[in-house]
């Protein structure tokens, strides 16, 4: 494959997917789809990077800050999705009974977060985080669609197996908040000798997660 035809593969998916369709390239098998299913999920979060600098230049965020801002965000959003993905594993094995190929459901996943192309629009001031939570839902709705497809299940089942995993995805949300926005806070004083203040709601509230100065808080 050239990097001409992988370029029309990833997007040419990621407009089945946005659709509610099955992207052809389901039907070379999971194996051979990883790599256009794996570009889809690294353009998303490309997209989503590309956002949260324009938010961070905004709000005259730079430097080793916004390195540092970037790189929890990742960090967190990586963690959050890998342990949603397992949920939803589990799910879909209980409803299969058993009968569910891993890679193609780590491909299904990866697909579904086609709608996350758009997540550069998170920058668009007073709407923002209204854009992330709608590209969330469509994310959902998408794996909802996908899961129809790979896992042969009536709609209700993929609902609410993508349903569940969005709940799950709320709930770590919740739980890992307060625990990153001490331990980010903290090696940030560490590394800086500055003193920083990060709070949990600063997390949840989705925005791009920044070690902030006790001095001020960016909009």
């Amino acid at each position: 494959m050239t990097m001409v035809d992988w370029w029309a593969q990833v997007f040419s998916a990621a407009g089945d997917v946005w659709t509610l369709r099955a992207p052809e390239v389901l039907k070379l098998g999971p194996r051979a789809s990883i790599p256009v299913a794996a570009g889809v999920a690294v353009l998303a979060g490309i997209a989503t990077m590309i956002g949260h600098t324009v938010v961070f230049a905004i709000n005259r965020v730079t430097g080793l800050r916004m390195a540092a801002g970037m790189a929890l965000g990742a960090l967190y959003l990586a963690v959050l999705r890998s342990l949603t993905a397992v949920v939803i594993a589990l799910l879909a094995l209980t409803v299969s009974r058993g009968a569910v190929d891993g890679e193609l459901l780590a491909v299904v996943y990866l697909l579904a977060v086609a709608p996350h192309l758009l997540a550069f629009l998170v920058f668009v001031p007073h709407f923002g985080l209204v854009i992330g939570r709608l590209l969330e839902v469509w994310t959902l709705v998408c794996l909802a669609a996908l899961l129809v497809h790979v896992l042969a299940i009536g709609r209700l089942p993929a609902v609410a197996i993508a349903g569940a995993a969005w709940l799950t995805g709320q709930l770590l949300s919740h739980l890992l908040a307060k625990p990153l926005a001490v331990v980010s806070s903290r090696v940030w004083s560490l590394a800086t000798g500055r003193d920083t203040f990060i709070t949990s709601q600063d997390i949840l509230a989705g925005a791009p997660f920044v070690p902030l100065e006790r001095q001020g808080h960016p909009t």
